[in-house]
């Protein structure tokens, strides 16, 4: 009954698909087949692999943008060295050098989980043009220099 009140209303036109039968599903989705395969994709679920694979680029975007924030830090630090005076340098240029230090290796290690994710979706990937090359740390730099 909902239905006919929102196609008399308009509200079901210009929908895609409007006007073309249903897509031909074959035989080998009929019965238990086809309502699970119905459920799947009304509900966008995704295979594991897939979902795996969202998850690698959302890790490597929020990586990505750490690194991009701390080239952004070092590149501000750097103009401060410019202006303190000599006798602070030496000693601003060694906190600024361990904190480097610190995130680069706080990275790595994320870049280290990253791969772990990575091996695992590569285990799960139903075929191997969807395989993914390991993340390092040069490669992060690198997209994160691209973005600053």
């Amino acid at each position: 009954m909902r239905l006919r009140e929102l196609a008399e209303k308009g509200e079901l036109s210009g929908l895609p698909g409007e006007g073309q039968p249903f897509p031909q599903r074959g035989d080998d989705l009929s019965g238990d087949r086809w309502a699970a395969f119905h459920i799947l994709s009304n509900e966008k679920v995704l295979p594991a692999w897939a979902e795996l694979r969202h998850e690698i680029d959302a890790s490597a975007a929020r990586l990505v943008a750490r690194a991009r924030r701390h080239l952004a830090w070092l590149s501000a630090r750097d103009a401060d060295l410019h202006s303190l005076p000599a006798e602070r340098i030496v000693e601003a240029r060694a906190t600024t050098h361990a904190t480097d230090q610190r995130v680069r290796s706080q990275i790595g290690a994320a870049v280290a989980e990253l791969n772990q994710l990575v091996e695992r979706y590569e285990v799960a990937v139903p075929v191997e043009s969807l395989q993914m090359p390991r993340f390092t740390m040069d490669r992060i730099f690198a997209s994160a220099a691209e973005q600053v």
